[in-house]
């Protein structure tokens, strides 16, 4: 199962860096997230490994993240794995701009791609709610939107 998102942001690529790849910002934009603890003493480095609780529809999933590829600002690769699923996201990131009233704004689009392998009963719950797995890649990279333009949060909701 393949699914390739994009969204734009009205910020230049370096903001955008910087709130993506500040952990202390994820309660910000993961909705569902509980905790993450860092595996390893590299933090955010490919290599990096993290475990993540996350509140879903379906219960509290625990996976863990690695990192697989960093060439930031333009790439960033994970898998996320748990019982029965493995997702590989791919980000990449390039900087735009928009004119608008004789005003030029820099903007960040992201393009996203994740790929779903199940195994087990996983398959039966992906055929049998496949937008469980294809809204929330989205959903994140809206609600990512929202904090990096606006400030909003998803923490406590």
């Amino acid at each position: 199962m393949n699914h390739q998102y994009q969204i734009t942001i009205d910020k230049p690529i370096d903001y955008i860096m910087e709130l993506f790849l500040n952990q202390d910002n994820f309660k910000h934009w993961q909705k569902g997230l509980i905790s993450f603890d860092n595996l390893t003493s590299t933090v955010g480095e490919k290599g990096s490994k993290r475990r993540l609780k996350i509140k879903t529809l379906v219960g509290t999933v625990s996976m863990v993240e690695e990192i697989i590829e960093r060439d930031l600002p333009h790439h960033w690769k994970a898998t996320y794995r748990t019982k029965g699923v493995l997702n590989m996201q791919s980000n990449r990131f390039r900087e735009s701009e928009k004119t608008t009233d004789q005003k030029t704004i820099k903007q960040t689009v992201w393009d996203a791609t994740s790929e779903f392998k199940f195994t087990g009963m996983m398959r039966l719950v992906a055929k049998a709610k496949p937008d469980l797995f294809e809204q929330q890649t989205y959903q994140f990279m809206k609600d990512f939107k929202s904090f990096a333009e606006d400030g909003t949060s998803v923490a406590g909701n």
